[in-house]
């Protein structure tokens, strides 16, 4: 990783974060823009199913407010493929949408969605296996489904998949890991995909607070997922 160093990262098991954000934006919004204004882009990363995206658009949409759309489908890049593992350094993936993305899509986030194994270094270990990767308080995020589909229904996977997404956004409108309240969006994973089963995928209020402090923008108040209108179902 070429921005920070591996000590500077802040890290779950399954969620990481690193507190250096890559030309983040001073401020988000100017005054008077509404929820509905921010766009949030999902950039699929080699191919991904369509009721995945769909899913993660109307989570994004039920949890802040956000319009959320999907672009057109891209390679993995090759730059960020770890040969040994067969993996992809999540770091390197956000790296990639900052320089490749994001300048020319428009949108105000990018949240890229691959069903490829990714990973981050850890500590001393080199290749660490994580759900989500996002660089605080900026305008990147990435998601991977390999982990949330081990053993469990399709419909639990989606929900697992949805909660990663708002998880990491948080973490890009500026939020850190925040264990003071259970069930909230923002709680460390601490190596347990049960604490993903267990957020509610929406923010709490203190989250939601934080949220409208930093981009100067109204959120929902929301209390939890609406499952029946995320999952269609």
């Amino acid at each position: 990783m070429d921005r920070v160093t591996p000590a500077a990262f802040a890290l779950a098991v399954f969620f990481a974060v690193t507190p250096h954000a890559p030309a983040a934006p001073k401020t988000r919004f100017p005054a008077g823009t509404k929820a509905a204004d921010v766009d949030v882009c999902l950039q699929p990363l080699g191919k991904v199913d369509a009721s995945v995206l769909t899913a993660v658009e109307r989570g994004v949409t039920v949890a802040y407010g956000f319009t959320a759309r999907s672009l057109a489908e891209r390679p993995l890049p090759a730059a960020a493929y770890y040969k040994p593992r067969k993996r992809w350094r999540a770091d390197k993936l956000l790296d990639h949408l900052i320089a490749e993305v994001v300048p020319d899509s428009g949108c105000d986030l990018v949240l890229a969605v691959t069903t490829s194994d990714i990973s981050v270094t850890k500590g001393e270990h080199r290749d660490w296996g994580i759900l989500g990767l996002a660089y605080l308080d900026s305008q990147v995020a990435v998601i991977s489904t390999f982990r949330t589909k081990r053993g469990v229904s399709r419909r639990t996977s989606l929900m697992r998949t949805v909660k990663v997404a708002t998880h990491e956004l948080g973490h890009a409108l500026g939020l850190d890991h925040d264990d003071s309240v259970t069930g909230c969006m923002m709680n460390d994973a601490r190596g347990t995909v049960k604490t993903v089963d267990a957020e509610t995928g929406v923010p709490c209020k203190h989250e939601r607070e934080a949220i409208e402090a930093n981009l100067g923008v109204d959120l929902p108040d929301v209390t939890a997922m609406d499952w029946p209108r995320v999952l269609g179902r």
